[in-house]
């Protein structure tokens, strides 16, 4: 496994854990920083620069934020190790779970994308003299690759085009049998997909790593004598990438288009993550077009908290989400009340289907 040092912008010091989980997935982190204002030139301090100049103790820079294509190149420039952002992290990790051909377009596009003004910048410092051997080659080489890129990017587009009109088409069909769709989403290892296969005898993968759903998987279940059908969706992070929430947007429509959705949050994070990742969860929600849609919120991992913890996680959950919100402790793993989710769960259904 690679070795990182890490630099974190000042906003996520809250988020830390969750920040350094991202990287742990990927690499061996030697060390972390906190940046507190970006430097204008090579967004990290010039002392820390100089640090890292003078160190071999490491194989890549991962900065935790979005960087501009200066940054990356100045920092390049004066390291000459590779340089990972945010954006570029989270596609690295969606590309070691991509099992469907889908998710791989979708991330292949998120990616070219981002690196469109990166090479740009690339081939202006390269008509100056600068920066040879960056990106593996010269400036004809960067050049084609850049054209290569863009007419990569018309090519997945129109193949994900089709991918959403086939998704679609398979959404109809399911609803032409009367089958309402309930979409269980929530933060990145919530319990989402361990939920999903409980309900439906799956044996979708589940692990403590970030993402390990990225294709969406509908199944059709019985409650009470009713069928519904369960959708599992990719995880929520905070400050999820514009560019990725564009190029998962045909998958994210399976949320778009449900008549119910199951927000589920990790008791085990504590109270403050939990209102946190409830209230990122409603942003991400609201971003994608999600309005006015019934929403049951499942609190999972109850097993793995004090009964007291509890009380206060739902008092305060119900008091960010009001009461007409149901709000249902569970225990995917373990199976606790997953009865009561279930009824709850089709009599939303029900009154939606009614109205």
């Amino acid at each position: 496994m690679a070795r990182a040092i890490v630099a974190i912008p000042a906003k996520y010091k809250e988020y830390l854990e969750e920040e350094l989980t991202l990287v742990k997935t990927l690499y061996d982190i030697h060390d972390y920083f906190l940046v507190k204002k970006p430097n204008r030139q090579y967004y990290i301090p010039y002392t820390r620069l100089e640090e890292l100049k003078n160190t071999d103790t490491y194989d890549v820079l991962v900065i935790l934020d979005k960087l501009k294509p200066r940054y990356t190149i100045n920092l390049y420039r004066e390291l000459r190790k590779e340089i990972i952002d945010r954006v570029q992290l989270i596609l690295k990790i969606f590309a070691e779970h991509a099992g469907s051909k889908e998710a791989r377009l979708q991330i292949e596009l998120a990616r070219l994308k981002h690196e469109l003004p990166l090479i740009r910048e690339v081939i202006r410092h390269m008509k100056l003299g600068e920066l040879p051997g960056f990106l593996g080659g010269g400036r004809y080489a960067v050049d084609k690759y850049y054209r290569m890129a863009k007419s990569r990017i018309a090519r997945i587009m129109r193949e994900l085009e089709k991918q959403r009109s086939l998704r679609s088409l398979r959404r109809a069909h399911r609803r032409k049998l009367g089958l309402p769709h309930v979409a269980l989403v929530g933060y990145t290892c919530a319990g989402k997909t361990t939920l999903f296969n409980y309900f439906t005898n799956n044996m979708k993968p589940v692990g403590p790593e970030p993402f390990t759903t990225l294709s969406p998987k509908a199944s059709a279940i019985e409650i009470n004598g009713e069928k519904i059908v369960l959708v599992d969706t990719v995880g929520f992070i905070r400050d999820i990438p514009p560019e990725i929430i564009e190029a998962f947007y045909a998958t994210l429509e399976e949320i778009i288009d449900s008549e119910l959705i199951v927000l589920i949050l990790d008791a085990s994070r504590g109270l403050q993550n939990i209102i946190m990742e409830l209230n990122e969860s409603r942003k991400i929600l609201s971003s994608i077009g999600v309005h006015g849609k019934p929403i049951i919120i499942a609190i999972n991992k109850i097993d793995k908290i004090h009964t007291n913890d509890l009380h206060e996680i739902i008092d305060s959950v119900k008091k960010s989400v009001g009461e007409d919100t149901p709000v249902v402790p569970i225990s995917a793993l373990k199976g606790y009340n997953l009865d009561k989710l279930a009824e709850e769960m089709l009599t939303r259904v029900v009154k939606t289907i009614v109205k």
